[in-house]
């Protein structure tokens, strides 16, 4: 069967260009290579704006270079200054072949994950340097952090947060900064990279007063795909995500962490048991529900990332590994009215309580000509009894002469499993250029037939005009011994909307690099002010996962966070008084707001 376009195999990267260089390995000085790209050489802002704005490059207070210097000599050479992936693309770094092969990898996951400064959301990359623009436009930083440390343990990320106290200038924290929300990136920001922070311990016999097993601790550098390989060599399970290329410690972790596997065994978040950090502040401390840091700990186990501190690495519990059913199906809406089709949306919508009954997660797509349910993960059953969980579904299908494809598997191990259903590893085939949207749907939705048919009525109309697609995640948390063990009410800071919910919809607008980037930005206007509002009356009361939200809200308070924002509110004062961690729609941005140039200022 042919993939779905959400799913598209990606082109692998050519090599041939150089996304950033270490300070001075080249002969080059540090200033003059950030003067290049920044593209600002005078002051463009007040002295009294100045006092309540972080500095950018340009400001009168933005460090010298013999203070980078220090900076660079303090972290023993790991500054990095960034020099933009696609300056191949522009003049005078033009190169043609290099370009060509950048421009067809733009959409995966490699060019960006790997260059310190770069991110992947395409609206907040702001098109000042990518492969898609004219070759003679200038190359300039835009909101792509000027410079990086990479971070290898907590001495590095204490001496960039004091630098960046001391000069008074933003900070970004990065992984793979596969985010799509804007918190990778950052105008004027000094990034915290710690994609390189890659150890790991199996603890066999981890114990405390709330859990007695097997653990493993993995640094906040390992990606989706290496954690489950390193599980797969262990013989156990660690709740991770389903994109191979998401780092699986950092945002997605602290941000809830949805996965495969959370039927069984709860979310990412349901399953930490210490969290390494270095706070605002300098602290270097381990957080954990008991004890000094048990409000910190709550905090990071869903309060989303990038506002807390740098994450150094965290201890999570595992399960012993095994068989894995699964499933692919497939109903293509040619030659189908349009009321077959669907109608045979609404069954499935109407099926999904039943289908995650026994803690069956599924990943689905749905677009105007095409729904796929792409990715059903029942961990410990086989093919047949897959087949059996989904045979009321199926038998509407057959009933209703509705012509299918479908595919049973049984795998003998997890990490088989998902390269064969979200593979290939290590990146797998999610795009990660789009606009993104979501929204939790209650059980109570789903278990009533009229207020299904609203939500399939609501998706139906937001799909309409071809601008986005959802896909959607089929899950019950409350299910299975294991998971409900995870969680009780109040441990963690996950948004408490899934907990009720059996679906999670992600929108998804894919960035057309061919229309103008105006088009685009329309596009988000829509799904902010259109598709969303859609959503939400169509699920009244719930919310939304952080992680992959619209970051447009005006709500976000409210729908990231639901309850707990108050809390969390505080505990952010607590760790971070002066504000120093900023990123979009994280707990504590409500403080700060960006001008005109992309400064970052205090409200008041």
């Amino acid at each position: 069967m042919a993939l779905p376009l959400f799913f598209l195999l990606l082109a692998a990267l050519a090599s041939g260009y150089v996304p950033s260089q270490r300070i001075r390995e080249n002969g080059f000085s540090l200033p003059t290579v950030a003067r290049a790209f920044t593209g600002v050489s005078h002051i463009s802002s007040s002295g009294e704006e100045l006092k309540r704005c972080r500095c950018i490059p340009g400001d009168s207070c933005w460090p010298s270079p013999a203070e980078w210097d220090s900076l660079n000599k303090t972290v023993h050479g790991r500054l990095i200054s960034t020099v933009p992936v696609s300056q191949v693309c522009h003049f005078p770094n033009y190169d043609e072949a290099s370009c060509n092969a950048l421009k067809a990898s733009w959409v995966t996951p490699e060019p960006h994950i790997f260059a310190p400064g770069d991110f992947v959301a395409p609206y907040f990359q702001n098109q000042t340097c990518d492969p898609y623009t004219s070759e003679s436009q200038p190359c300039t930083l835009g909101n792509y952090p000027p410079y990086s440390i990479n971070v290898t343990g907590a001495e590095d990320a204490i001496a960039g947060l004091q630098f960046a106290k001391k000069h008074n200038i933003r900070v970004v924290i990065k992984s793979t900064g596969q985010d799509f929300l804007g918190k990778s990136s950052g105008k004027g920001g000094l990034e915290l990279w710690v994609a390189n922070l890659k150890s790991s311990t199996f603890i066999p016999d981890y114990e405390s007063n709330n859990y007695k097993g097997p653990a493993l601790k993995v640094g906040a550098g390992f990606r989706n795909s290496e954690a489950a390989e390193l599980a797969r060599k262990l013989n156990v399970r660690l709740v991770g995500g389903s994109s191979p290329s998401v780092g699986v410690v950092g945002g997605f972790t602290s941000g809830g962490g949805h996965s495969p596997l959370m039927g069984h065994y709860g979310l990412g978040a349901d399953n930490v048991l210490e969290w390494e950090i270095v706070t605002p502040t300098g602290q270097h401390l381990i957080a954990k529900p008991t004890g000094k840091y048990a409000d910190l700990y709550w905090a990071l186990s869903g309060g989303g990332g990038s506002t807390w501190g740098v994450i150094l690495s965290m201890t999570s519990r595992v399960y012993p590994d095994g068989p894995v059913g699964g499933a692919q199906l497939t109903v293509s809406a040619e030659g189908l009215t349009d009321d077959a089709y669907w109608g045979a949306v609404t069954a499935f919508h109407n099926f999904i309580p039943t289908f995650v009954s026994d803690g069956t997660v599924a990943t689905n797509l749905l677009k105007n000509d095409v729904f796929t349910i792409y990715a059903a993960t029942s961990p410990n059953k086989t093919a047949d009894q897959v087949k059996a969980q989904l045979s009321t579904y199926v038998k509407y299908l057959d009933k209703n002469k509705i012509p299918y494809t479908v595919n049973y598997t049984s795998f003998d191990n997890y990490y088989d499993h998902l390269e064969h259903f979200l593979g290939p590893y290590p990146y797998g085939s999610f795009p990660i250029t789009q606009l993104t949207g979501g929204r939790l749907v209650p059980r109570t939705v789903l278990e009533s037939q009229n207020s299904t048919k609203d939500l399939v009525d609501t998706v139906r109309s937001v799909l309409a005009n071809g601008h986005f697609y959802v896909t959607l995640e089929t899950f019950d948390l409350n299910v299975t011994a294991t998971a409900r063990a995870t969680y009780h009410e109040g441990k963690n800071a996950v948004q408490p909307a899934f907990r009720n919910s059996n679906l999670y919809y992600i929108v998804i607008g894919e960035w057309d690099f061919t229309l103008p980037r105006a088009e685009m930005v329309a596009r988000q206007y829509e799904l902010t002010n259109s598709v969303m509002p859609a959503l939400k009356a169509a699920t009244p009361g719930s919310g939304s996962y952080l992680n992959e939200a619209d970051f447009g809200d005006p709500d976000w308070q409210q729908d990231f966070y639901g309850k707990n924002y108050p809390r969390l509110s505080q505990i952010k004062s607590r760790y971070d008084p002066d504000s120093i961690l900023y990123a979009r729609t994280a707990v504590g941005s409500d403080k700060l707001q960006q001008d005109g140039e992309g400064r970052l200022c205090f409200n008041n």
